[in-house]
């Protein structure tokens, strides 16, 4: 009898198929009817799902840590406003005091004079009345004479700019840094203003005081700060290395030296391309534009320390934590890059050493 049923057998399936009896439960198998991409993508599906809902958590943990900087940075910006407003108002009021006062003073020398003239004009009419030789008796003082009073200009003579940049506002607060050479590693080389520090070609013979850097090839700033807001700037240009924050005075100089806040160090460096935070793990910053100049603030009272870009005018990052004791600037040059580190001259509107 000829094979009748296999006229309505479907193309895909092959009479070979049919005959093979070891072939049945494939062919009956759903993954049979599926391409082997088809097939790759419903086995690998859960690990997609998790690679997504991975990246899902990743990204509302970059947005949470973002909201979280750009929250604090808003709100440092406006108490460094505050402060600045009061800075401004109580500048005012002085020149404002002064002004009134020399106002007044010609007011009171004026008021003088005029009394002095009612009296002598007074003694002249009455003299008048009289014969002329008593007229001649009247006495004409220096003291009744006209005077020009003093001009007194109501003009202001500060300028009371007003900044809403976060970077003009921390320049108010920038205090003037020098290096300390009792600080110095033996091979850094400081310049003679003590504003330049870079690593020199050999070992000085200089003294093996408790306070220098050795064999790290640090320096800290001359000036100690133990309260109130600071704010420095520091000359990087095309360094390839570099270390730069504060640390505590009783931080040790000899021997290997660990730069995390735990042991007294407040830092952010560049090494191998990459900028970091030196947290207790280092934390990597991303860095679009690459500084040229860097900012340092300390905001002492808020346990805080915080690095700008100054070249793109960005915040790098913040460490925050309670103080105690004293305060010094911290720079490492670097092991191998010869170009130097240079403390940035204090802006003419700084107010020095500004406390709350």
């Amino acid at each position: 009898m000829p094979w009748v049923p296999n006229t309505h057998v479907s193309p895909r399936v092959s009479p070979k198929g049919l005959l093979a009896p070891a072939q049945g439960p494939e062919l009956c198998s759903p993954g049979s009817r599926l391409s082997k991409k088809e097939h790759l993508c419903v086995t690998q599906h859960p690990a997609h799902v998790f690679s997504v809902s991975f990246l899902c958590f990743y990204l509302q943990r970059k947005v949470k840590n973002k909201r979280e900087t750009i929250a604090g940075e808003f709100e440092k910006l406006h108490t460094l406003l505050r402060a600045e407003e009061q800075l401004l108002l109580q500048s005012l009021e002085e020149e404002e005091r002064a002004t009134l006062q020399k106002l007044q003073e010609n007011v009171t020398k004026l008021s003088r004079q005029s009394s002095s003239l009612q009296q002598l004009i007074t003694e002249v009419e009455e003299k008048c009345q009289q014969p002329v030789v008593e007229l001649l008796k009247v006495r004409w003082s220096e003291n009744v004479k006209l005077q020009e009073p003093e001009a007194i200009s109501t003009d202001l003579k500060n300028v009371y700019k007003i900044s809403l940049d976060m970077n003009e506002v921390l320049k108010r607060f920038g205090v003037d840094v020098t290096l300390d050479p009792d600080t110095a590693n033996p091979q850094l080389v400081l310049s003679e203003d003590q504003k330049r520090v870079r690593l020199g070609d050999k070992r000085q013979d200089l003294p093996d005081n408790p306070e220098r850097f050795d064999p790290c090839p640090c320096v800290l700033g001359a000036e100690g700060f133990v309260g109130g807001r600071r704010y420095w700037e520091v000359e990087v240009g095309d360094k390839t290395r570099w270390t730069l924050g504060g640390c505590r005075e009783s931080v040790s100089r000899k021997g290997k030296v660990t730069l995390s806040p735990e042991d007294g160090y407040w830092a952010v460096w560049l090494r191998g391309g990459e900028y970091e935070a030196l947290t207790s793990h280092p934390t990597p910053l991303p860095v679009s534009v690459r500084p040229s100049r860097v900012g340092i603030f300390l905001d002492y009272e808020a346990g805080e320390v915080s690095f700008y870009n100054v070249t793109d005018r960005s915040h790098l990052f913040t460490f925050t934590g309670t103080f105690s004791g004293t305060l010094r600037p911290y720079f490492y040059t670097g092991s191998t890059n010869a170009s130097p580190l240079i403390i940035c001259p204090v802006p003419a509107q700084a107010g020095g050493n500004l406390c709350p």
